[in-house]
């Protein structure tokens, strides 16, 4: 017999209440209150006691009846399924949507309960928010600006495993260090990222090299070949990005590369969402929609070359100076951090969570909430550590 190969999935369901369970149980509800009044006032104006009786048992059975049909009606749920190769989430038997695991970029659960239930008062399709319960926010490569929003209750055994393999997948590229460990060894959370290095050279996203079109390639292994390095390309220019926005240190040493108000973060932003319009799981059918694909993803590639090497360029120049001199600060007080330990450096991470959060507030930066979480997780290990 085959053995398995991988975890076995697992899947988490909250179950929520529709209009209708809600209607059926306040009508049930008040024919036995009605019943109980009804017994009272019969029996006060002395009717015939089996007359009485009968419209009691009448009144009242047709409440069991209407309380047992609300049973009947099968609850909605959400829920979120985790294998060893993708991540389905939804409205169960409505509608499931999937992704690589590998394409998990992050996963938070909120602090907040859910103030209403989403399925019923919303029409955005990323979230399946329950009023009263907790949620997860996820985001993924495919586009890491939506975050995607999971009902969970998190004293579900099921959404534990759900939840921890989802963090056991986060990418680990992503996470930044912060130690005084020259070989990494004992470095906590926050090494300097390899975009921040000073011997970085930002990608040139192919400019200068010519790409076969699928559009003239002699046979479809061919055109499938140059439509999967399309999407490889694709898949790189999100990673390349999503860095600006998660990497604590990028965040503050150039907050152009992600500033919607800069023309050519505005142009980056335009050409990834036709590519990301254009994108298919498989090869598409038409020859012409695979090489539109593939022309959005090159000129994808070359506003992003030209986003981040303006954004690289101009820093933090088109801040004010008091925000400036803040950005100066915080990255004084990384490096700071990544020179000290225990309780003095948890100062440090404070002190930059700080200035990063009222940064982000006014504008200025523009952070992925992983930003924040690897800064207060590096904060907390540095106080375990003491």
């Amino acid at each position: 017999m085959a053995s398995r190969t991988g975890p076995v999935s697992v899947t988490c369901r909250t179950e929520y209440r529709r209009q209708v369970h809600d209607r059926l149980a306040t009508l049930a509800s008040a024919l036995a209150i009605t019943a109980m009044l009804e017994l009272v006032v019969l029996t006060i104006a002395d009717v015939d006691p089996k007359a009485t009786g009968a419209a009691v048992i009448a009144t009242l059975g047709l409440g069991l009846l209407i309380a047992a049909l609300g049973r009947v009606i099968d609850l909605p749920a959400v829920s979120l399924t985790v294998d060893d190769t993708a991540v389905h989430l939804g409205n169960a038997g409505v509608a499931i949507n999937s992704f690589p695991l590998d394409d998990l970029l992050s996963v938070r659960q909120s602090t907040e309960l859910s103030a209403d239930t989403s399925m019923s008062r919303s029409s955005r399709t990323d979230q399946f928010r329950i009023k009263g319960c907790r949620y997860l926010q996820l985001r993924f490569a495919s586009n890491p600006d939506q975050e995607w929003q999971v009902a969970v209750i998190e004293s579900d055994p099921a959404a534990a495993e759900v939840l921890a393999r989802l963090r056991a997948h986060r990418p680990s590229k992503r996470k930044v260090l912060i130690g005084n460990g020259s070989d990494g060894a004992n470095a906590g959370d926050l090494a300097v990222p390899a975009a921040a290095q000073p011997g970085y050279r930002p990608a040139d996203a192919g400019l200068g090299r010519t790409v076969p079109r699928i559009a003239n390639a002699g046979s479809k292994e061919a055109a499938q070949r140059l439509w999967q390095a399309a999407c490889r390309q694709h898949d790189a220019i999100l990673v390349d990005y999503a860095q600006y926005e998660l990497e604590p240190e990028l965040v503050l040493r150039y907050p152009a590369v992600t500033d919607v108000s800069v023309e050519s973060v505005a142009n980056f932003h335009t050409a990834l969402a036709r590519a990301q319009d254009l994108r298919t799981d498989e090869f598409p059918k038409s020859l012409d929609r695979a090489d539109e694909y593939q022309q959005s993803v090159v000129d994808a590639g070359k506003a992003w070359a030209e986003c981040e090497r303006y954004g690289r360029a101009i820093g933090s120049g088109l801040l004010g100076s008091g925000d400036q001199e803040e950005l100066s600060t915080a990255l004084s007080l990384l490096d700071n951090a990544r020179a000290s330990q225990g309780g003095e450096q948890a100062d440090y991470l404070d002190e930059i969570h700080r200035i990063v959060t009222g940064l982000a507030a006014r504008g200025s930066v523009h952070p992925q909430q992983q930003a924040f979480d690897e800064i207060e997780a590096g904060r907390r290990r540095a106080l375990e550590a003491e």
